[in-house]
């Protein structure tokens, strides 16, 4: 309603107005989703094979990133980048090896990138000078 409605009409319009609009977009999305749906059930398991292959090349890496953040605080973010570039790395080779189902990168992305930032950490701190 926002992005668009509001966006490109000039009229005011009252609140009431608005929420019949909202419900009009709303039927009218769920119609064409429901549309692309049908249209991609006939392409079998492949399209929704392809979304997860792709996905898991990444949300791991990512989900191992946040984690870092949310509960690892005193890895700072030079450590957490070199681990994610190193785990991505990893996780692509390991992709096209073959070597794992594609559906257990997210968790060797997700806990490569943890293991590898805290051991970074450790290295880089025991290396800075004591003041």
């Amino acid at each position: 309603m926002i992005d668009f409605h509001k966006k490109f009409s000039k009229k005011e319009l009252t609140p009431q107005q608005e929420y019949n609009w909202s419900k009009g977009y709303t039927v009218a999305w769920g119609i064409f989703s429901v549309v692309i749906a049908l249209f991609t059930y006939n392409l079998g398991n492949s399209l929704v094979e392809a979304v997860n292959i792709l996905g898991s090349l990444f949300y791991g890496t990512i989900l191992g990133i946040f984690l870092v953040a949310f509960y690892m605080k005193k890895v700072k973010g030079h450590a957490v980048f070199i681990a994610a570039v190193i785990t991505e790395i990893g996780v692509v080779v390991i992709y096209f090896a073959n070597i794992i189902s594609f559906l257990w990168l997210n968790v060797i992305g997700a806990v490569g990138v943890m293991v590898l930032a805290g051991v970074i950490q450790l290295v880089v701190r025991s290396k800075s000078p004591k003041v």
